[in-house]
């Protein structure tokens, strides 16, 4: 009989090494912390597929996992962006935006593992979550409100 084993590791460390192995051509998957994307990425539960930043990474609507000013890590949708800053928010935050330099760019999540099922960058569902992250403010609140309550986190 096999035991699993798991160790912890502070944030800096776990994300120092995902940089690495991204950076020599390495997709990692990581497990989803915290709600700030709810409803794509549910914290705990479902994992992020994560690649090496391309051309065409940094742009309205992809997924990047980025260092910020103050040390922390997110992986939050570009809202906006110009050519050395951008402007990140989670789907599931209502108001609440990070600002950060292209070069503090670490990944590029190209897929979500929810169980067994599988949601691509690119695909139906990913262009959903993708069209509710641009939607107003009020349109956003009523519908995760309403996701919250169908499906909790």
């Amino acid at each position: 009989m096999s035991t699993k084993q798991t160790t912890k590791v502070s944030n800096s460390t776990l994300f120092q090494e995902v940089a690495e192995m991204v950076a020599s051509g390495n997709r990692v998957e990581i497990v989803g912390k915290g709600s700030s994307m709810f409803p794509l990425i549910r914290g705990g539960k479902d994992k992020i597929v994560l690649r090496k930043v391309d051309n065409f990474s940094i742009e309205r609507g992809n997924i990047l996992l980025v260092k910020l000013e103050n040390g922390n890590y997110v992986l939050h949708r570009v809202k906006k962006h110009d050519t050395r800053t951008l402007i990140l928010r989670g789907d599931g935050n209502l108001r609440n935006v990070e600002t950060c330099k292209a070069e503090d760019v670490i990944a590029e999540a190209v897929e979500v593992i929810r169980g067994k099922k599988r949601i691509a960058k690119g695909s139906c569902s990913w262009k959903m979550y993708s069209r509710l992250s641009r939607q107003p403010h009020w349109v956003r609140r009523v519908v995760l409100a309403l996701w919250r309550r169908v499906s909790p986190l």
